[in-house]
């Protein structure tokens, strides 16, 4: 037999029991609907960064097509015979060699006023090249006078064996040269060539 008095507080509870699972399943929708709009978000973010990478891919591929041309540097007339260079009988097993390696890259810089150096850095470009080496250069920089060999310039160890091999050619050619890491350089390696001893 209930109390009267506790006959109003049993309604209340009943109120209250019914509050609570009303905000527990309207607590489940917002959590549902929160995660459809975070995924709108993310879509209309995603479109977004996509038609901004198209109209900058737009706008380069514009600006490429607008750059003028380069002017082609001029051929340098340094003899072979009075400097560093690959003799003709050795061009075809050079070539064989480095091929081994197609596919990697390589920067060549020389001393800007050495036309000895300039000559055998584009020499040596030129047989990367037809190997199938990635090649930048040749930069022309200021070294001055204390640059008076090849360096080698490998980005990491795993190089060595193309270092080496750059190596043993400038040793059969009789051109001192050393090598040094720089972990920050793109390519493979780095040849700068120096000022003949």
């Amino acid at each position: 037999m209930e109390l009267p008095e506790v006959q109003p507080l049993l309604r209340i509870s009943s109120i209250l029991q019914w509050l609570v699972v009303v905000l527990i399943f309207f607590a489940g929708t917002l959590q549902i609907a929160k995660i459809f709009i975070d995924q709108r978000i993310d879509s209309t973010r995603k479109q977004r960064i996509e038609a901004r990478v198209q109209g900058y891919e737009t706008t380069i591929a514009e600006l490429r097509m607008k750059e003028k041309p380069q002017p082609e540097r001029k051929a340098v007339t340094a003899s072979p015979t009075k400097g560093r260079h690959v003799p003709a009988h050795m061009i075809a097993q050079v070539k064989e060699e480095l091929s081994r390696f197609e596919g990697a890259s390589v920067r060549l810089a020389c001393d800007r006023n050495d036309k000895e150096a300039l000559f055998f850095a584009e020499q040596l470009k030129a047989l990367f090249k037809e190997a199938g080496w990635g090649v930048s250069g040749v930069n022309q920089t200021q070294h001055g006078d204390s640059l008076k060999e090849v360096v080698i310039v490998v980005n990491h160890e795993g190089q060595k064996q193309k270092a080496n091999y750059v190596f043993s050619l400038l040793m059969a050619l009789d051109v001192q040269s050393s090598a040094r890491l720089n972990r920050n350089q793109q390519e493979d390696l780095g040849i700068v060539v120096g000022r003949r001893d």
